[in-house]
């Protein structure tokens, strides 16, 4: 059984509603509300408050003109009979929301159809390679439906395919402004950029993908392909890797890989490694062969323990020879 605290928050949820002209959920909440009044057994004060409310939102419900179309005679509320008006209101409640239901429907429906027509108009107009002809129509669909999940990316990217990528730009960088956790823009805006010769915008792209997506192969591959046209050997190299770890049987990845590894980094080369890993590799082999040098030459020493040189020292040359005497300068004594 209903409380009288109940009741009463459910007629203030109603008066709410009532303020803010949301007829429907006034409707349901002051049903509710005289439904549980009905079931209750309230007396006294605030039996008669409750009345007095429920009265109130009554008279509040009845002069929205909603209802007016819906209650051309109106509705009277009678005491007593809170049970019978609490049925009445909840029929009139879900009579309206199956006939707004059947409208929202019926205006999807025509919308649809619409879309539907103007898009097939503008892809026969693409076809004859007419592109003012076909984005006339597409500017009707997207100026009539610009909250249209999708209708944006969709256009941009049959210009895209149709031959006519700058064209779809706009509509796809209007996409992806307006849905920027949807991949599809991203993709046919890439596309764009590549068909336009454009490698600078297309590798922003790429990597404006690769931060909110994440890469896969076709994007490395791709972002290898700009590099080469770059002339940035290193970096389509390191592209070319990556792919290669994600599918090491990519052929095209490989191609790319063997094509410039042996040219940027010589014998060194080994497929699948980045450039910083065969730079690393190649500094740690420069940097052992310089130790094992260092090691050959210090080996033809040797040093006995107190300090000496055990080489044989030079042998020591020989005294010169005393000169013989001259005889002729010899003086001689007779004694």
């Amino acid at each position: 059984m209903s409380s009288a605290k109940s009741i009463k928050e459910n007629i203030a949820r109603a008066k709410a509603y009532g303020q803010r002209k949301d007829y429907m959920r006034c409707l349901h909440a002051l049903s509710i509300s005289l439904d549980e009044f009905g079931g209750s057994k309230i007396f006294g004060r605030e039996k008669f408050e409750i009345g007095i409310l429920v009265d109130e939102v009554f008279r509040q419900l009845l002069a929205m003109e909603e209802l007016k179309r819906v209650l051309p005679r109106g509705l009277k509320y009678t005491k007593g009979q809170e049970k019978k008006l609490s049925a009445i209101l909840k029929k009139i409640h879900d009579t309206i929301k199956t006939a707004l239901e059947k409208a929202a429907i019926e205006k999807i429906r025509k919308q649809k159809n619409q879309i539907d027509q103007y898009i097939l108009a503008g892809q026969k107009a693409l076809a004859k390679k007419d592109v003012k002809e076909a984005k006339k129509f597409f500017r009707k669909i997207t100026d009539a439906y610009p909250e249209e999940r999708g209708i944006l990316q969709d256009v941009g990217a049959r210009l895209v395919k149709s031959g006519f990528p700058a064209d779809g730009v706009e509509y796809l960088e209007r996409a992806i402004a307006q849905s920027p956790s949807d991949s599809r823009p991203y993709i046919s805006l890439l596309l764009a950029w590549e068909m336009q010769g454009e490698e600078d915008k297309a590798l922003a792209i790429i990597k404006d993908i690769v931060r909110r997506f994440g890469a896969n192969e076709s994007i490395y591959i791709r972002q290898a392909k700009l590099f080469l046209g770059k002339r940035m050997y290193t970096e389509a190299y390191d592209a070319s890797a990556a792919a290669l770890k994600l599918n090491p049987l990519s052929r095209e990845a490989k191609k790319i890989s063997d094509r410039l590894g042996p040219k940027i980094f010589g014998r060194g080369y080994k497929p699948g490694a980045t450039a910083g890993e065969l730079k690393a590799a190649a500094k740690s082999k420069t940097a052992a062969g310089s130790a094992k040098t260092a090691g050959s030459k210090s080996g033809g020493m040797d040093f006995n323990l107190d300090g000496s040189s055990s080489k044989p020292a030079k042998a020591a040359k020989k005294k010169a020879t005393a000169k013989k005497s001259d005889s002729s300068k010899a003086i001689k004594l007779d004694f």
